[in-house]
């Protein structure tokens, strides 16, 4: 690909000098400094938010509690006695207990673990993973007895909920279906006031939630007869209620690694964290100074503030990945926006080298096991680049496997030195290529920009009868000279005179003061041009700037790679005593606690785990150099905060666009905790500290209030992509086009409206449009090559699981994922083909229609993660009139041609060369092609207002060209009004 453009030759120094030190290194073992103890928060504070974020963890375990079928019977569960069901029927105000319960009852006495009560029983799922969840539950406690010494009974204590845990077993996560759960559970309940569990038609409303959440009846649900004990094990609801023991410590499933964050966040707990330790850490910058002025924060600024680091990456790194690693490598907290197929872990995978190249200690969070997953692939690629996973006991086999490979296989020998001084001295010269190659295609891109607001300048002034080329001649004079006496004309007396009758004479210029106003404006207009012209002409060609930052950045990628060996491989070497001590602390211990670490966290520097294991790393402040959390946006504030406590400094990426993880916790629920803390609510809310109302990356956003954007998309088509950017994140990232050959149309749309039918919770389904999905998938599935992916996505689960249950009974040969706004939720998780059924049509319920518009991750995640076509089965009359990504895709809106492009192509048809503008090519579209006998050429305007964007807009010449097979040339836009006879020939000559 070339550029149409005067050659020449410029060149501007920037980044590190070769064979500068890489900033911020440290040799391994030099220890840390001293945390200090005067942390900017105050400690009162500290522990307040902390009481917060336990209580709320302990009561959402609670409400998301369950129970393997193995524990009904045992002092957890139990099942109640035959008889008629009393509290939630309202017949009675106390529930008498039989043998069994009595012991639930006793145990909850001795511990720390909330009594409930749940009705009908309803048994879930296969094999080992069969589980016991009521449907409807409320917490109990011990009451008077009413029939006698020696008959324990219970009283309830709160309102009937909806079991969180087995909706989210039933797919049902948003907070918004379950908030339209509650209401409709409790609506017209009887004496509330004396007795709050009372439902209204308790058998109706019990039958209905099974029927909405697909579960089959074993018995029928009769509260008047409710059996001492389920008569088999078979999957459905069974007329039984229960008492059990939920929370934290409980047996069961569903409460997850929550135990080890609450003994995180507990200053009371020996191994806690302590408020008075935070000072110096990622953490104090996060909370810092919480009781101070509303906004805030903690100073972001540290080690090697000011210094620029040298990056280490296995691949090329972009600019705006680099600025994002900049800021973090120098500052103490740093947010960063990763849109989706934006490279978020190829940055972390940046950030990590870098650090352990300049011999620090990195952990790196993932918010679920795939964030750590892509992390440990990308690692994995390189196997001089060890990375500790850590988490769970299953871990701690591979931890003693990976220490056991290193010490058989690594060298013991020492490295040379000056090996390693000219590997590091290659690292940091091929990066000032590579900077000097950024600063002079920002120097091209800004003076082409500058080139073409000048053109627009100029295209009005002639407009207005004020030509620049015809006013300043070689014979008449330049625009320095006129602008001279034009500027004295005004003055009175006998000079102003002999100025003003030169202007007149010369130029035939009026010399009243507008008219002398104006020649000074043009003069300077024609002055700036000049001297754009000239810059640009002098300027390095940018075909040849491509292909230095094209050797810069390879030459960069091979030094990094052999810097980073040659550090690690001198890392184990001093190790391998540490490596050994900690196999042997291993076996001593059987896998407990923490022995042998301090010693081997500079030998292994890089370690990973979810945000919620992080307990298995020592609970000592600043342990790390660096935490990373990816996967922030769905990370809890209370998950992130034992991480930040462990690292000096901290990135934290995340996508904006997702809402953050909900909450089972009810409104009311969160606000007494938030009192009784002591916590300031509207303070709390604008830090975005609040549980269950944000993100990790909402956060650490507030905080510093500053975001970094990772702003290059490659991945999806175009046409969906690019809708996904301006929606849903406001345009602050651009596509990158990388089309293939077979990329086909990436849209299609099959039209059907259907009727929108309302169904329990804040929810409906649409049948017709549904029927409808399964005919496209099937078509679909026919015609795709093997090997493909079809994802089906809709975002009400209601429709999800009709979806789920039709495409259940196809014999599909491809795979096919069906699901909701999640299905898509990982990078990993991208389809080839997706099939959206978006439910919506004429006369949904507006509190639905509203729900589903406000999805901005599910657009997002649609739009971005599809790789080859989006097929929309829906109403498109409704979403064309709907605005929003769907509406832009169901009515695109009216693309408006560049003016250069037009007078470029009059100017080629007067020459006789056969034009089409926004010529398609293969997903990805040409400005303009020109058809010059048996050939074709591509053209693409040169608008770009900086270097990255001149970047993107090669990469784009390049994709267009390999797919095509057709030359592309980049034109500037200036020239097609400035130059454009001289442009037309240069393009009819060129091969």
């Amino acid at each position: 690909m070339r550029s149409l453009r005067d050659d020449g030759q410029t060149a501007q120094n920037a980044g590190p000098a070769p064979g500068a030190a890489l900033p911020g290194a440290r040799s391994p073992g030099e220890g840390d400094a001293p945390m200090h103890r005067n942390p900017s928060v105050p400690q009162s504070e500290i522990r307040a938010l902390l009481a917060y974020l336990r209580a709320c963890l302990r009561r959402e375990a609670v409400h998301t509690h369950g129970m393997g079928l193995d524990l009904l019977g045992t002092d957890e569960c139990a099942c109640l006695p035959a008889g008629p069901e009393l509290l939630f029927s309202g017949a009675g105000e106390t529930l008498p207990l039989g043998p069994a319960a009595t012991r639930v009852l006793r145990a909850a006495d001795r511990g720390t673990l909330t009594l409930r009560y749940g009705y009908p029983l309803v048994i879930l799922g296969e094999g080992t993973e069969r589980s016991v969840l009521p449907l409807l539950t409320v917490d109990v406690r011990a009451a008077t007895p009413a029939e006698g010494p020696g008959v324990p009974r219970v009283r309830a204590v709160g309102p009937p909920d909806v079991n969180p845990a087995l909706l989210a077993r039933a797919g049902i996560t948003d907070p918004e279906d379950l908030l339209g759960l509650r209401a409709r559970l409790r609506s017209g309940a009887p004496g509330t006031g004396n007795r709050p569990a009372a439902l209204a038609a308790l058998a109706a409303q019990a039958r209905d939630l099974l029927a909405r959440l697909e579960i089959e009846r074993i018995d029928d649900i009769d509260p008047r007869a409710v059996r001492g004990a389920p008569r088999s094990a078979s999957t459905g609801a069974h007329n039984v209620a229960l008492l059990f023991l939920a929370g934290p410590g409980a047996g069961g499933h569903g409460t997850g690694t929550v135990g080890d964050v609450l003994a995180d966040l507990d200053p009371s707990d020996p191994d806690g964290f302590d408020p008075a330790d935070i000072g110096g850490t990622a953490l104090e910058a996060l909370l810092g100074p919480f009781g101070g002025p509303d906004g805030a924060s903690a100073g972001t600024d540290g080690p090697g503030d000011g210094e620029e680091p040298v990056p280490i990456c296995a691949d090329g790194i972009g600019q705006s990945r680099y600025e994002a690693l900049s800021e973090a490598m120098r500052g103490r907290l740093t947010a960063v926006a990763a849109p989706p197929g934006t490279g978020a872990h190829d940055l972390v995978d940046a950030v990590v080298r870098t650090a352990v190249g300049t011999g620090q200690r990195v952990l790196v969070c993932g918010a679920s096991e795939a964030d750590v997953r892509e992390f440990l692939d990308r690692s994995g690629k390189a196997p001089d680049h060890p990375v500790v996973r850590v988490g769970g006991e299953e871990h701690l086999v591979g931890q003693v496997r990976l220490l056991a490979s290193l010490l058989s296989e690594r060298p013991g020998s020492a490295v040379a030195d000056d090996g390693g001084a000219a590997a590091r001295e290659d690292l940091a010269r091929h990066w000032s290529r590579v900077r000097k190659a950024w600063a002079a295609m920002d120097d091209l891109a800004s003076g082409g920009h500058e080139l073409a607001r000048l053109v627009e300048e100029r295209r009005r002034a002639v407009a207005e009868g004020w030509d620049p080329d015809t006013l300043f001649t070689p014979e008449r004079g330049g625009p320095e000279y006129w602008l001279y006496r034009a500027e004295r004309a005004g003055a009175a007396g006998l000079a102003g005179h002999r100025h003003r009758a030169a202007v007149r004479r010369e130029l035939g210029v009026s010399t009243d003061p507008a008219g002398l106003d104006r020649l000074c404006s043009v003069a300077r207009l024609q002055t700036r041009w000049r001297a754009a012209v000239d810059r640009r002409v002098r300027s390095e060609p940018l075909g040849r700037l491509t292909e230095e930052l094209a050797d810069a950045l390879e030459r960069h990628g091979e030094a990094g790679t052999a810097w980073f060996t040659l550090a690690v491989d001198d890392r184990l070497r001093r190790g391998r005593p540490a490596l050994e001590n900690r196999i042997e602390s291993l076996n001593w211990h059987q896998g407990g606690g923490w022995p042998g670490m301090p010693a081997l966290l500079d030998t292994l520097p890089a370690w990973t785990c979810r945000t919620d294991q992080v307990r298995a790393l020592p609970p000592r402040a600043g342990l790390f150099d660096f935490v990373v959390v990816t996967g922030a946006e769905h990370t809890r504030v209370a998950e992130l905060l034992p991480a930040l406590y462990r690292g000096r400094r901290a990135l934290v990426v995340g996508d904006p666009a997702c809402p953050g993880p909900g909450s089972a916790l009810e409104p009311d629920e969160e606000r007494r905790m938030l009192t009784a803390a002591g916590l300031n609510p509207d303070r709390a809310g604008r830090r975005r500290l609040r549980h269950g109302s944000g993100s990790a990356l909402d956060a650490v956003r507030a905080c510093t209030g500053t975001t970094l954007w990772l702003d290059e998309h490659t991945g999806a088509p175009p046409l969906l992509a690019e809708v996904a950017l301006r929606h849903c994140y406001d345009g602050r990232a651009e596509v990158r086009i990388r089309p293939g050959p077979d990329g086909g149309p990436p849209l299609e749309w099959r039209d059907v409206g259907g009727r929108c039918e309302p169904v329990p919770g804040m929810s409906c389904v649409n049948r017709d449009e549904a029927y409808r999905t399964v005919v496209v998938v099937d078509e679909v599935d026919e015609h795709l090559p093997a090997g493909r992916v079809i994802a089906v996505v809709t975002p009400l689960q209601p429709q999800e699981a009709l979806l789920r249950r039709l495409l259940g009974r196809r014999a599909l040969r491809h795979q096919v994922r069906v699901g909701g706004p999640g299905l898509l939720r990982h990078d990993r998780d991208a389809a080839d083909v997706t099939v959206l059924s978006p439910v919506l049509a004429e006369g949904a319920p507006a509190a639905v229609e509203r729900r589903v518009r406000r999805m901005r991750h599910m657009w997002s995640s649609v739009l971005t993660r599809t790789r080859q076509r989006l097929v929309v089965v829906g109403d498109r009359a409704y979403w064309s009139t709907a605005g929003g990504p769907l509406g832009d895709l169901a009515s695109p809106p009216a693309e408006r041609t560049d003016p250069a492009v037009l007078a470029l192509a009059d100017g080629l048809r007067e020459a006789g060369a056969r034009v089409v503008l926004a010529q398609p090519v293969a997903g990805g579209t040409a400005d303009m092609a020109v058809h010059l006998g048996a050939r074709r050429l591509l053209l693409l305007l040169d608008r770009a207002p900086d270097g990255r964007a001149l970047r993107r807009l090669v990469d784009r010449g390049d994709a267009l060209g390999r797919a095509a097979g057709d030359p592309v040339v980049v034109v500037p836009a200036w020239r097609c009004f400035a130059d454009r006879g001289t442009l037309v020939g240069e393009i009819l000559a060129a091969r």
